[in-house]
């Protein structure tokens, strides 16, 4: 990659509100210390180019309402510039999440009015010494903000809105971080290896950064290159094989910021080889895709970190991921980054052959032991240390498979037996229930599990093709067990209305793909759905907008199909971030999907693709529910 031009400035930078040393004026004996302002300076691209007279606005997120200007500025001929404020401002704090945009503005051969570029800062009380917003930034911040970011107004008057509702300030925390990650604020530059194992995610990133430099690099929104970009990223456009899209089913983007949302947004939807003629046009940033992608996703793969044929993943209310490893025998954490978290993976628990997982709202870690002859259940606190009286082996345990948590705290496991198993209930002391293990209901060899917002409980029998529903004592449900439209059932999630959509993995018959039940059992019509690139769903998942999220084992992909049941993904299904037998799969709080790849040793994480999801998942049954889309 070209470096950027660097500014070196004599003056000191001031991060912090005690300012650079020294006191501050009006300091000394009976008077108060002014507290200095930030002085933040900064650069913006267009490639490599400066623009110059671009209008910079820094904003501050405010949770549960729109952000606001904290100040703005305007780039020199060199496309520098200096923003002042303190974080002790009226609105403002150290831990404040601030992003700057610019809009409009000359990169070099006139004035711009498409352009618009943006980069995630973070905590106002840890900014970088000096900001470089590009395309690089751009597109970070595009993804990893993708669920909380909008846009309004015509370029460049653009009005640029992140916002997170009042009870989710730790997802768009977490997405800052992630944005952070994907490209520094301070260089602008992405790494190398993004996540641990890969560098295609930092192509699929400079290639998408190429196509907004196209774009950028020119006099406007009519120019040969913008019209390629605005066409062609959006949802049904269809490129021409020389340069131009046609066909979209919604408005096209106005200027650059618009269009990195709109392809963060619609990632398979979008046209794949438009976009990435597009990214030809203006090549700036290296190393680039040599190719047209399968998917416009951005995915992340983390090796290590004890990752060992990983199987159960959940996330807790701080947007930590837990798997569990079957092969080794023990549970990985790891931060909304990817990074194994102090202590991880823990091996003190009596873990053997660790398969579901499940979070409860204390967050406190449950894990279903698939293997060895003394079937147990392993209950660990946040900090992974076992809590007093773990493993738990009662209440008919026999090979816990898949586990959910109710409301009231009560772990439910599926015990798969092939002569015959049961649904087991334990007390968050995990005391066994009477009656447990349940039998009822057409339960024989239950594998998935899920818990309704009524408290019914959901589990799929691949062998004898049903889904079972219990009642909250443990009493089937008036017709269980279902079988319409169910072919070798496998995992199980609700949706927000009570339906129940079914994996169906195990290719007993013919066709597999995914099943939609109501919440009386009734198929729903079209049912089971194969589009999308579904191949034998493990793991399946439901987003806060209602979009349905399936880990195709075999096929090493990620389908989303939207609450209709219509495709999102394309016929191959997400394969960015090398999902190798993905086995299950969870959405977190700033939109990211994850997956367990059993064969790949290791996590895949999407970027920004899904709707900000309230974790841990028995969240969603209590008052409030998941996150609005």
């Amino acid at each position: 990659m070209i470096p950027y031009r660097k500014t070196v400035w004599a003056s000191c930078i001031c991060l912090f509100i005690a300012g650079c040393g020294g006191g501050s004026p009006g300091s000394g004996p009976g008077n108060a210390a002014t507290p200095q302002a930030v002085l933040l300076r900064g650069h913006v691209h267009g490639g490599q180019s400066p623009v110059a007279a671009s209008a910079v606005t820094l904003y501050t997120v405010n949770p549960g309402a729109a952000a606001s200007v904290v100040t703005t500025a305007q780039t020199d001929s060199m496309g520098d510039f200096t923003l002042n404020f303190t974080c002790s401002s009226p609105g403002l704090s150290n831990n404040s999440l601030l992003y700057i945009t610019s809009t409009g503005g000359n990169p070099g051969g006139g004035n711009n009015d498409a352009l618009g570029e943006m980069v995630a800062l973070g905590a106002c009380g840890s900014l970088p010494a000096f900001a470089n917003i590009s395309e690089v930034t751009t597109v970070a911040a595009a993804y990893a903000l993708s669920g909380f970011a909008t846009v309004s107004g015509t370029a460049p008057n653009l009005t640029v809105n992140v916002q997170a509702s009042s009870t989710n300030t730790t997802g768009i925390a977490n997405a800052f971080a992630t944005a952070a990650a994907l490209a520094d604020a301070g260089t602008g530059v992405a790494p190398t290896a993004l996540g641990t194992s890969q560098a295609p995610a930092q192509q699929t990133l400079y290639s998408l950064a190429n196509a907004v430099a196209a774009c950028v690099n020119t006099t406007g929104g009519g120019s040969a290159q913008c019209s390629e970009l605005f066409a062609c990223a959006v949802p049904g456009a269809a490129f021409d094989g020389t340069s131009a899209c046609g066909g979209g089913t919604s408005i096209a983007p106005a200027d650059t910021i618009s269009a990195a949302l709109s392809v963060a947004h619609n990632p398979g939807l979008v046209s794949i080889a438009g976009v990435y003629d597009a990214a030809t046009r203006n090549a700036v940033f290296s190393p680039a895709l040599g190719g047209a992608p399968n998917d416009w996703t951005l995915g992340l793969n983390f090796t290590g970190a004890g990752l060992n044929a990983p199987s159960g993943l959940a996330i807790d209310a701080s947007g930590d991921v837990w798997i569990g490893n079957s092969g080794g025998s023990s549970v990985t954490e790891l931060t909304p980054t990817g990074l194994p978290v102090t202590g991880s993976p823990f091996t003190n628990g009596g873990f053997v052959q660790p398969a579901g997982i499940a979070i409860d709202a204390s967050g406190d870690v449950w894990v279903a032991n698939a293997g060895g002859t003394a079937a147990s259940v392993v209950k660990l606190d946040a900090s992974g240390a076992p809590v007093t009286g773990s493993p738990f082996t009662g209440g008919g345990l026999y090979n816990p498979l898949g586990i959910a948590i109710d409301a009231s705290g009560d772990a439910w496991i599926s015990d798969f037996n092939i002569k015959g198993g049961g649904i087991t209930e334990l007390t968050s002391t995990g005391t066994p229930v009477a009656g447990s293990p349940f039998t009822v209901g057409g339960i024989k060899t239950p594998t998935g599990i899920a818990i309704d917002a009524s408290g019914n409980v959901w589990a799929t029998d691949y062998k004898y093709e049903t889904v079972s529903e219990l009642d909250s004592s443990g009493s089937p449900v008036a017709g269980s067990p279902f079988a319409s439209g169910v072919l070798g059932p496998f995992s199980v999630a609700i949706d927000a209305s009570g339906d129940a959509w079914i994996g169906n993995f195990i290719p007993i018959n013919t066709t597999t793909g995914i099943t939609e039940l109501t919440s009386a059992g009734v198929l729903v019509t079209a049912s089971p759905l194969t589009g999308g690139g579904i191949n034998e769903p493990e793991g399946i998942a439901i987003d806060a907008s209602g979009d349905v999220w399936a880990a195709n084992e075999p096929g090493n992909s990620i389908t989303e199909l939207d609450a209709s049941g219509s495709p999102r993904s394309p016929g191959t299904g997400f394969v960015s971030g090398q999902p190798q037998g993905p086995a299950n799969i969870a959405v977190d709080a700033s939109g990211n999907v994850w997956t367990a790849n059993g064969s790949g040793n290791s996590v895949t994480e999407l970027v920004g693709v899904a709707a900000p999801t309230r974790t841990p998942l028995v969240s969603h049954i209590m008052p409030g529910g998941g996150f609005a889309p």
